[in-house]
């Protein structure tokens, strides 16, 4: 069995660029929430996103996209950001930004587990599964007092916030492999645009049925928060799609174990 080429020093660079730039997503995704319901935040946030890529396809049109592969840009859409944004937003509002970025750091271990299955050139070796479970680890140590933290919160909202973050990571990594196996050829930029625009449809959505009575707080924060998200966390995210095809999965599976949060906000557990 072959497996992939080395990456190249490019690649690699531009990997622990996207990590520091992506470091700050899951605290700004808990601020962002002090004033805005969580479906309401994401789809919005996508909604601007769609706007900003819409503007580059504009600016630099890519090749076409074949009706099949419009049928899986709009499920990882569905997948990758639809449901991975609506576990996520929910959750932090019950769970500190530090406990987030732990458990969504499994994604080490679900996107290296099904690249072996699912991925005929990327096998899992003892010494990727002993760097995942290191860097895991590694984060662990790092959100310490967020872990300790989580003995304050109630069972429910913390079991219920956990869950949710895990079935994020879940489904982020099976669309990582999707993305390799069937997306490598698409340009980046059609693929998140399209991802945005039916991840928009499927939260707005949601909002509707689901946020009709809950207020927007446009405050300073949220709306820096919201413009954040929309612009630096897009071009992040599509530097990572960028890489997908060009990088072992193994090695995109570290992503969220570097995007570690820094900084906690004061008001961590937010009641509704």
């Amino acid at each position: 069995m072959r497996g992939m080429p080395a990456p190249r020093t490019r690649d690699l660079a531009a990997f622990w660029l996207l990590s520091v730039l992506w470091s700050g997503n899951w605290l700004l995704i808990k601020v962002g929430l002090e004033g805005l319901p969580p479906f309401r935040f994401a789809g919005l946030r996508l909604v601007l996103a769609f706007f900003l890529l819409t503007a580059f396809l504009l600016a630099r049109p890519r090749p076409p996209v074949t009706p099949s592969q419009a049928r899986v840009i709009a499920l990882v859409g569905f997948l990758q950001i639809g449901v991975s944004y609506a576990c996520v937003f929910t959750a932090e509002q019950w769970i500190d930004s530090g406990l987030t970025a732990l458990l969504f750091s499994s994604f080490a271990i679900w996107v290296a587990v099904l690249g072996h299955f699912l991925l005929a050139d990327e096998p899992l070796t003892a010494r990727a599964i002993a760097a995942t479970l290191a860097g895991v680890g590694g984060v662990a140590v790092i959100e310490g007092p967020a872990i300790a933290r989580a003995g304050t919160l109630p069972a429910g909202r913390l079991g219920l916030g956990g869950l949710l973050v895990l079935v994020s990571a879940l489904v982020s990594a099976l669309s990582a492999v999707i993305i390799k196996k069937r997306l490598a050829a698409v340009s980046p930029t059609a693929s998140v645009w399209g991802q945005s625009l039916v991840a928009a449809l499927v939260l707005l959505s949601a909002s509707a049925l689901i946020e009709r009575n809950a207020p927007s707080n446009w405050t300073p924060a949220a709306l820096f928060a919201l413009g954040y998200l929309a612009v630096v966390g897009t071009l992040t995210f599509l530097g990572s799609q960028w890489l997908i095809p060009r990088l072992p999965v193994a090695v995109v599976g570290t992503f969220p174990i570097l995007m570690k949060s820094q900084v906690e906000p004061q008001t961590a557990h937010r009641k509704r």
